[in-house]
C-alpha cells in the first residue's frame, strides 16, 4: 500500500510530432530556408568554378607563345591552368634566351602557388637559369632547397646531379664524388643515377 506522503510521479508524455510542428514550425521553415539557399550558393559557386577553369583549361591547351601564356595568367588569374601558363611562359622565355625574365615568371609562380604539384620544378628551373647566367653559388644554394625542401619529389635527383656538377665545375673533386656517390644508393635505376655513374668514372681518370 502506497504511503500517504509519497508523491504520485507524473506519467511520461510521448513525443507528438504534431504538437512539435506546431510550437516550433517557424524555426524549422527559418532553418530549411538557410540550409537550401546555402546548397544553392554551393552550387552555384561549383558550376561558376568547374566553368571557369574549363575556360581556362581551353585557352591554355590553344597557348604556344608568350603573349598567349601572359593572356591565360592575366585572364584567370589564380586558377590551376594559370599557374601551368606560369611555367610554360618561363619554359618559352629561356628559350628565347631572356633568362631573367623566365626566373622573374618563375618566382612570380613560387609565390602565388607554393602548394602547387611541380613547385619543386619551378625551383629546379630557376637554379637551371641561375647555372646558364654563370651564378654558381646561387644555383648552388638553389638546387640544394630542391634536394632539402622537396626530397621526394621528380626533381630531387635532377637537383642533387647538379650540385655535383657545379662543385666538379668548382674544382671540389671531393665534394662531387660524394654526392655522385649518394645518387647511386639514394636513387638506384634513375636515370640521373645512371648519369652519376657515368660522371665519376670521369672523376676517376
Amino acid at each position: 500500500m502506497p504511503s500517504p506522503t509519497s508523491t504520485p510521479q507524473p506519467a511520461e508524455t510521448e513525443f507528438d510530432p504534431l504538437v512539435f510542428w506546431i510550437k516550433h514550425q517557424s524555426k524549422i521553415l527559418l532553418l530549411a530556408g538557410l540550409l537550401v539557399v546555402a546548397l544553392g550558393g554551393y552550387a552555384l559557386s561549383e558550376y561558376i568554378h568547374n566553368k571557369h577553369t574549363a575556360a581556362a583549361e581551353a585557352l591554355l591547351a590553344n597557348a604556344h607563345s608568350v603573349e598567349d601564356y601572359r593572356k591565360v595568367i592575366a585572364d584567370y588569374s589564380g586558377s590551376m591552368p594559370a599557374g601551368d601558363a606560369y611555367l610554360m611562359l618561363a619554359e618559352k622565355l629561356r628559350a628565347e634566351g631572356k633568362l631573367d625574365e623566365s626566373s622573374a615568371a618563375l618566382h612570380t609562380f613560387i609565390e602565388k602557388y607554393p602548394e602547387h604539384s611541380l613547385i619543386s620544378g619551378a625551383w629546379t628551373s630557376l637554379a637551371t637559369n641561375l647555372e646558364a647566367q654563370g651564378k654558381l653559388d646561387e644555383a648552388l644554394s638553389t638546387y640544394q632547397k630542391v634536394t632539402t625542401t622537396y626530397a621526394n619529389s621528380f626533381s630531387a635527383p635532377i637537383a642533387l646531379l647538379a650540385q655535383a656538377r657545379i662543385l666538379a665545375e668548382k674544382g671540389k673533386t671531393e665534394d662531387a664524388r660524394r654526392l655522385y656517390e649518394q645518387m647511386l644508393t639514394q636513387f638506384p635505376g634513375n636515370f640521373a643515377a645512371q648519369q652519376a655513374q657515368i660522371e665519376l668514372r670521369k672523376l676517376k681518370k
